[in-house]
């Protein structure tokens, strides 16, 4: 998981994320926490395979 600035520091939540490229042009990203969990296709990008980059362009 990412960490994120939070109480004067920063914290990476539990949980994992995963990125799995299954074409040349498609990705299935998820990640899972204790409490939720989230499945996505996309298409990859530049930067950074199958997860969005930190910060917008």
């Amino acid at each position: 998981m990412r960490s994120r600035y939070e109480n004067g520091g920063y914290v990476t939540p539990e949980g994992a994320m995963v990125g799995l490229r299954v074409h040349d042009d498609a990705c299935v990203t998820a990640f899972v926490q204790k409490s939720n969990f989230q499945a996505l296709a996309n298409g990859p990008y530049l930067e950074t395979g199958c997860f969005p980059p930190p910060f917008a362009h």
